[in-house]
């Protein structure tokens, strides 16, 4: 029987002039901006996205896109946030509590969704990965750290494609199309992957 796909969330930093994206890049090679939802990810209200965009209950859209501007910052090290109402909900725990206590709630309205993916069943960890893009200009000043690859680098999805995820490569041309441009969904059918607007 195949395992049910775990929930991941990535986002990709676009410098749309450039035709760029920024990546991590480790001893291992090349790696995006990717992590699992986490408490403190979602806390208030969010506009929720187009129903069966996200294959997820509505009320999940805040928590995905909370992950997917964590998995930047904590990879890359670059915030998109924004000074936080005086009655605005925080989170108290997790990534978003410590961030919060600098009065800063991430900036979902900087996001704009690209679509989801779901690993081959072969796969060893299978996911189901909601991707978001924003532009390198939301990009905050507020907090600076090290993300936890060695460096940020700049390239084109041609030059990306050596990421060597099958499932999120598709993703990398996605992000710097137009902002109307349809989300997309990407799945695998005996071994092929397949490419769809949702």
């Amino acid at each position: 029987m195949t395992a049910r796909p775990a929930d991941f969330a990535c986002l990709l930093l676009a410098d749309a002039p450039t035709g760029r994206l920024a990546l991590g890049r480790d001893i291992t090679g090349l790696t995006l901006p990717l992590t699992r939802p986490q408490t403190g990810d979602g806390i208030g209200r969010a506009p929720e996205l187009p129903h069966g965009w996200l294959a997820a209950p509505p009320a999940r859209t805040a928590v995905f896109q909370d992950a997917a501007l964590r998995a930047l910052f904590e990879t890359l090290g670059q915030l998109i946030a924004r000074p936080a109402a005086g009655d605005a909900e925080l989170a108290r725990t997790g990534a978003w509590g410590r961030i919060a206590r600098h009065g800063l709630a991430p900036d979902r309205a900087a996001l704009r969704f690209l679509g989801r993916a779901i690993d081959p069943s072969g796969a060893p960890q299978r996911r189901h990965v909601r991707v978001f893009a924003a532009p390198i200009s939301a990009v905050s000043n507020s907090l600076k750290r090290r993300g936890r690859c060695e460096r940020l680098v700049w390239l084109d999805p041609a030059a990306a494609g050596s990421l060597d995820d099958p499932t999120l490569e598709p993703f990398l041309a996605h992000a710097l199309t137009s902002p109307d441009a349809a989300p997309i969904r990407v799945t695998f059918r005996t071994g092929q992957r397949r490419i769809q607007p949702l």
